[in-house]
């Protein structure tokens, strides 16, 4: 009786590891995955950027959210993070950023719109669509006509649809 108490053990303790590993290899990734692993998996990047170290991937996985993926001079992962959050468009609107700065961080915007009447000439809105607790939001990245960050707003989303995203 032992005997087969021990093997039915083995045989779940065997089917838990290889379901654990079919549900790694579909979407997760650790730190040190090759470029190479991530394109496999994720496919192409939404954007890429060159850092003065590597290179910084985008990828949207699920509507709403954006992840921003870096990577060393030698092609291996060192950082993964959702970059859509409120806390951090806040930040934009605490410094000194600029356009390039705004790319780097949170990747390309959904759409760039021409500045309202009360912006300099040549300003621009960058805006950001995300999901926030269960709530399509927006943030609306005002720009000058240099390209630097002016401000932040943040409205709800009320025609975004998850089929549409």
């Amino acid at each position: 009786m032992s005997a087969l108490r021990t093997l039915r053990t083995w045989g779940a303790a065997c089917a838990l590891a290889a379901l654990l590993a079919a549900c790694a290899s579909v979407g997760t990734l650790a730190p040190g995955a090759t470029r190479e692993q991530v394109h496999s998996r994720w496919g192409e990047p939404r954007a890429s950027y060159a850092l003065p170290d590597g290179q910084r991937l985008f990828y949207r996985r699920k509507p709403g959210e954006l992840q921003r993926l870096d990577f060393d001079a030698a092609g291996r992962l060192t950082a993964m993070e959702q970059v859509f959050t409120a806390a951090r468009f806040r930040a934009l609107a605490q410094g000194h950023w600029d356009a390039a700065e705004v790319q780097r961080s949170f990747g390309p915007p959904e759409r760039r719109v021409a500045a309202g009447e009360n912006q300099e000439e040549g300003g621009s809105v960058w805006v950001y669509s995300w999901l926030d607790f269960g709530t399509w939001r927006l943030a609306r990245v005002r720009m000058n006509g240099a390209g630097a960050v002016q401000g932040v707003e943040f409205t709800d989303d009320p025609l975004a649809d998850d089929r549409y995203r």
